[in-house]
């Protein structure tokens, strides 16, 4: 009966007062339109399964691939984490044999068809800005299997040789149209340059738009098999769509596992197996659980996010209903005058909690669907994959619109137990009695939960794998804890009151003495400061970690033009046309370069100050034989060669080489070249006139005195020695008579001996390690292994750092060399957290200038008898504006310091339960395929307060609130007649 009562009286107010209603209901609608919003978009963006193996094997029943000549392990996704690693003699005698089919192979049953899926080749286009490198794959689109799998978007697939379609962002990036031509150079490394250095030009017939729906901005040519030039040692495909009849089931795919191949089984996509019937999960385990502890520390970040967006929401609606509740304090007075008791009066606050919690509620719920609608085609660009089809999940969107309620009824709380304790006759008259003494309770309570939730964040840190649950409530229960603290904190901040001049002094000891109106804003100012502080310190740790793993072999400023290896080490993915590609040679670059030619080119665009050519051994596209360091016993590293013990089992092998200089030049890799004072110089940054004089003198250079042989670099006397290593086949070893026919000049007859050079050691300007050189020779060492070089990489020393025009006219000059060459420009490491940053700031001092001013138009309305005696007593009238502008003021910088200090609890949790996540999913990993799987170092726990950002909240914000409060408060004050 009291609920019912209450809530027809909240109704009534609520109509009665709109405008306060909708924006009390619309700050409680905002978390559940989100929450409606982004679940709707997570349903919508989220593929069924269906909808993914549409996507991904068309009409087909599963999509096969060749993966090794050895048995394989996959997951029932068809991905293969962990592919057998093929030895670089087998996978170059590989090249040329080709693939069976898995018709051909006889591993799928009778009746199956199948279509080639052949692997993506790479095309030089023309466009209005220059010329660009693009993907081209040849696919039969006609083909009913390959339906679904490219989203049409207009025109007709190809139906015959030279004809091509595009995606839709490389029509925009060409400016062209269906019907129109494009002239392309094919980069498989099959076709030949002519006298120009040039490849041979294409003309090629655009007559559809395709896209990838997984990849909407990829620039992707699709075009009719047979259009590409296939070279005389190809393999033939590795892909097939195939159907299969009844599908194919997860004992056929194991079958296919024992001949090599890999598949994605539609049938297993919709019955998956039991992970026990999964040899990789079976044989695996520890790698299954690191995996899924690293999906748990997402999920713990996620959930701790919304616990604090909750958190926010409440602690900021609070002022709000006391703000109504305030202002109604004469109508509660004649309530408890007509007999109403506590609970009764309790009851009518609550159930304004509750009314424009359901309110907002329902509004946000509806309203997050109409967002998540209208942000699909945001969630598109951002994402660029297709969506699913539109859902909506009803049962979800009703819990969102419960949470509404419930945050209405929280947010209500604590103005209704104030309310409620109100006396009668303080209530009529409009006196005021501010809080008497210091709220220890509150504040042991308070202390005790934060310590629970230190102690269960601690635990849920440092115990072994990751505790999601612990570490949620841990970081909530603990930021519960410090508001409990919040009044006992306001009424201590009242202490110094009297070190202020008038306005602050009155404005601090108004905030102590009503801190039941003052703590809510301070609380609700701490939860958003304590939630953007620990996201940027999340950022600016992630920024350290970034920067001090981050490694470049060039300069700041120093720009490198790479050709060959050089270029496909600095490649996307690791390969590049006419050089090494999965695994195995396929070639030298399409044109020989010319350095002078290449020098001149760059040098006209950018500010070049020297130039020098890095050489690097090739032996028409592969590496028979090679020049090697040769260390002494004692210096060699201890986990590999001849004398090496082998890493122990369990232990990070890459951070054990890291942290030995022994094994760090070993492990790294690096060539022997040959090189002058000019090489030494654009490698190192600096002048080494020792080192210049060993090398002119017929001497080398080394880069890590573990290198050196013997004698003292100190004294000019040190050498090294040098040895040609022969990668020859072992007899009997299969492998095609052409390839072995290449070997023969190499590998007949005994290795040549080894060279002792004088030597000496130099180090790079800035103690970087030089860009994949281990050791400079004189020419005349390589020529007495009768070593071949080829220029590897032009280092080009800058007079400043070049700006991105210049860098953009050096890429079209490196494009017109007519070689397969890579540009780059080190620019030092490039952060991308600055703007996220700034949001964070500007998310935090929007929730903090609103409850500023929330409780400053509480105070000024609960004030407004002192204010009368200040104008009555001679007061001028810019004190009413001090005093607003010191009430926010404090009010801000108190909760903006509490909320710095606060946030940064969560954030160091994050950091070292993501350190320790990292730390056992790499240990876990290495016990299931090796000391190399993971390295621990990526796991060090790094901590970076954002220090600008800090000063800026506890310095900029608070001072905004107050000019503003300040600006925008009348100056006159009316007097009126006292009552009572």
């Amino acid at each position: 009966m009291i609920w019912k009562v209450a809530v027809r009286i909240a109704r009534r107010e609520a109509l009665r007062h709109k405008g306060r209603s909708v924006l009390v209901a619309a700050m409680l609608a905002l978390p559940v339109a989100g929450a409606s919003a982004a679940d709707t978009l997570y349903h919508t963006v989220k593929l069924t399964t269906a909808e993914q193996i549409q996507r991904d094997l068309g009409t087909s029943d599963a999509l096969i691939s060749y993966i090794a000549p050895a048995p394989v392990q996959q997951l029932p996704d068809g991905s293969v984490p962990a592919p057998p690693q093929a030895d670089a003699m087998v996978s170059g005698a590989l090249r040329g044999v080709q693939v069976a089919s898995p018709v051909d192979a006889g591993v799928l049953p009778p009746g199956s068809r199948i279509v080639a899926m052949p692997a993506k080749e790479q095309m030089r286009v023309r466009s209005p800005h220059g010329s660009y490198t693009v993907q081209i794959t040849e696919r039969d689109l006609g083909d009913p299997l390959t339906s679904g799998i490219y989203k049409h978007v207009a025109g007709r697939a190809p139906q015959a040789k030279g004809e091509v379609t595009l995606s839709t962002s490389m029509l925009d990036s060409l400016g062209k149209r269906l019907g129109d031509r494009i002239s392309a150079e094919f980069l498989s490394g099959v076709e030949q340059p002519g006298a120009d250095g040039r490849l041979p030009d294409h003309s090629l017939t655009i007559v559809g738009e395709y896209d990838d729906p997984s990849h909407l901005d990829a620039d992707e040519v699709l075009t009719f098999p047979g259009t590409l030039p296939e070279a005389a040692d190809s393999s033939g495909p590795t892909h097939w769509l195939a159907q299969v009849p009844g599908g194919l089931s997860w004992q056929q795919v194991l079958k296919l596992n024992q001949s090599g191949y890999a598949a994605e089984s539609r049938l297993v996509a919709e019955h998956p197996p039991p992970g026990d019937q999964v040899p990789l999960l079976r044989d695996h385990r520890g790698a299954a659980a690191g995996s899924s502890r690293l999906t748990q520390a997402l999920v713990a970040v996620g959930a701790v996010g919304i616990v604090m967006a909750l958190l926010e929401v409440v602690l900021l609606a609070g002022p709000a209903f006391a703000v109504g509740a305030r202002k109604r304090r004469r109508d509660f007075g004649l309530m408890g005058a007509a007999g109403a008791d506590q609970r009764m009066v309790r009851a009518v606050v609550l159930a304004d909690g509750a009314v424009l919690g359901a309110a907002g509620g329902v509004a946000g719920a509806l309203l997050g669907v109409v967002l998540g609608r209208v942000a699909l085609p945001e969630a598109v660009n951002l994402t660029h994959r297709e969506p699913g089809a539109f859902r909506v999940a009803p049962s979800e969107l009703a819990l969102a619109a419960v949470l509404g309620v419930v945050t209405g009824l929280v947010a209500a709380l604590v103005p209704a137990i104030i309310t409620g304790r109100q006396h009668v006759l303080q209530a009529l008259t409009g006196g005021r009695r501010g809080a008497r003494g210091v709220p220890w309770k509150l504040a042991v309570f308070g202390l005790t939960v934060l310590l629970a939730g230190v102690a269960a964040t601690g635990y849920a840190v440092y115990k072994p794998g990751i505790h999601t649950l612990p570490l949620v409530i841990g970081i909530a229960v603990a930021e519960l804890g410090v508001v409990a603290c919040t009044p006992l904190l306001v009424a201590l901040a009242g202490k110094p009151a009297r070190l202020l001049p008038l306005t602050g002094r009155m404005a601090l000891r108004d905030s102590a003495r009503n801190r039941g109106r003052t703590a809510p804003a301070v609380a609700a100012i701490l939860a958003a400061v304590a939630g953007s502080t620990a996201v940027a310190t999340l950022l600016a740790t992630d920024d350290a970690r970034g920067r001090a793993q981050y490694h470049s072999t060039l300069r700041p400023g120093q720009v490198a033009l790479m050709f060959g290896a050089a270029a496909a080490r600095e490649s996307e993915n690791g390969s590049r046309p006419g050089m090494l590609a999965d695994g195995g040679p396929v070639g030298p670059d399409t044109a020989p370069v010319d350095p002078g030619k290449a020098i001149a080119a760059i040098s006209g665009t950018l500010p070049v100050r020297s130039a020098a050519v890095v050489q690097s051994q090739d032996f028409n596209g592969f590496v028979p034989v090679s020049i090697v360091v040769k260390r002494t016993p004692a210096d060699d590293c201890p986990f590999f060669g001849p004398n090496g013990g082998g890493i122990p089992a369990g232990s990070d092998g890459e951070s054990l080489i890291q942290s030995d200089p022994r094994c760090v030049a070993a492990f790294s890799g690096g060539e022997v070249v040959p090189g002058d004072a000019a090489t030494l110089r654009a490698l190192t940054g600096k002048v080494d006139k020792q080192a210049e004089q060993v090398l002119a003198a017929g001497g080398m250079v080394v880069f890590n005195r573990y290198d050196l042989s013997g004698g003292d670099p100190a004294g000019g006397k040190a050498t090294a020695t040098i040895a040609l290593q022969r990668q020859c086949p072992q007899d009997g070893q299969d492998m095609p008579a052409e390839l072995r026919k290449q070997f023969a000049p190499y590998c007949s007859g005994p290795p040549p001996a080894d060279l002792t050079l004088p030597a000496a050691v130099a180090t790079s300007a800035d103690g970087t390690a030089v860009n994949g050189v281990r050791a400079l020779i004189p020419q005349s060492a390589a020529d007495a292994y009768h070593a071949k070089y080829v220029p590897s990489m032009i280092l080009f020393d800058t007079t400043r750092m070049p700006t991105r025009a210049e860098e953009e006219r050096a890429n079209a000059a490196a494009e017109a060399l007519g070689t397969t060459a890579l540009l780059k420009v080190e620019r030092g490491y490039q952060g991308g957290n600055d703007t996220t940053m700034l949001a964070l700031a500007a998310v935090a001092a929007f929730v903090t200038l609103g409850a500023a001013a929330i409780a400053t138009g509480l105070a000024i309305t609960d004030g407004e008898a002192d204010l009368e005696t200040l104008a009555a007593v001679g007061a001028r009238p810019r004190v009413r504006r001090a005093l607003a502008g010191s009430q926010a003021s404090i009010t801000a910088v108190m909760g903006t310091v509490l909320g710095s200090a606060t946030g940064l609890v969560p954030a160091v949790a994050i950091i070292e339960a993501r350190s320790h996540s990292f730390l056992q999913s790499a240990a876990d990993a290495r016990a299931g395929f090796g000391p190399f799987a993971a390295r621990t170092v990526h796991a060090q726990s790094y901590l970076a307060i954002p220090w600008w950002f800090l000063i800026g909240t506890i310095v900029v914000i608070p001072t905004l609130a107050g000019v503003g409060a300040a600006v925008v408060a009348r100056s006159k004050v009316e007097i009126r007649r006292r009552r009572g």
